[in-house]
């Protein structure tokens, strides 16, 4: 693993040399690029900096959380450090770029002035705080459409109650066992991730819009 810094940015145009400084102020030896632009890499080259190309896709929001989180990930398993530069570019990229930031949990920084190189590091979103369980209890939300707790509870010992609860059988009554998945259910719908909806005399819960945005990140792994 590279000990030194990795950042990542969409490329501006006008920014180019905006974006060498901000590498070289964090102690970055190699830039990835989101999209292609020669003059950067020449630029970048140039300076002898480390300059690797990985297009995001842009097709959707969605698209844009999914394939950057991807590209996020992978640099931080070859850097210690990873860092991502948000320039002034379309909302939709900007906007997804920064969620899968902070999906990915890595410092996000965006330009205040030019003339001074003074630096913004943009908070990290509490739902970046998200653990195993609740994280998966999501992606099932976001797999089914809707589901009622029971069903989400039945999925839960099938497929991963180990995690979820690893007391030895018997020992977790299924009283117990809801609590525990309404409490995750009710922390996600606080966090706007998901909607609750009455049907019949039962509950159903399902993905909020920015429950389905947000979950690019997980359509990822199925491929």
């Amino acid at each position: 693993m590279d000990k030194r810094g990795c950042m990542i940015t969409y490329p501006v145009e006008g920014h180019g040399k905006n974006t060498i400084k901000s590498a070289i102020r964090l102690g970055a030896n190699k830039i990835i690029l989101m999209d292609e632009d020669e003059s950067y890499k020449d630029l970048f080259t140039e300076l002898g900096l480390i300059t690797d190309v990985r297009p995001i896709i842009k097709d959707d929001a969605s698209s844009v959380v999914s394939s950057a989180a991807g590209l996020i990930s992978d640099a931080k398993k070859e850097h210690d450090d990873v860092s991502v530069l948000l320039l002034p570019a379309n909302p939709i990229i900007t906007t997804g770029v920064y969620i899968a930031a902070c999906m990915e949990k890595v410092k996000v920084l965006t330009p205040v002035s030019d003339v001074e190189m003074k630096h913004l590091a943009i908070p990290i979103f509490p739902f970046a705080n998200l653990n195993e369980n609740e994280i998966f209890v999501l992606k099932k939300i976001m797999e089914k459409e809707e589901i009622g707790a029971r069903n989400l509870l039945d999925i839960i010992k099938k497929e991963c109650s180990k995690i979820l609860f690893p007391e030895k059988p018997g020992k977790v009554k299924e009283k117990s066992e809801l609590r525990y998945i309404q409490r995750i259910l009710n922390k996600l719908e606080k966090m706007g991730l998901i909607e609750k909806e009455k049907k019949g005399i039962n509950f159903v819960w399902k993905p909020s819009s920015f429950g389905k945005l947000i979950s690019g990140r997980e359509e990822r792994k199925k491929y």
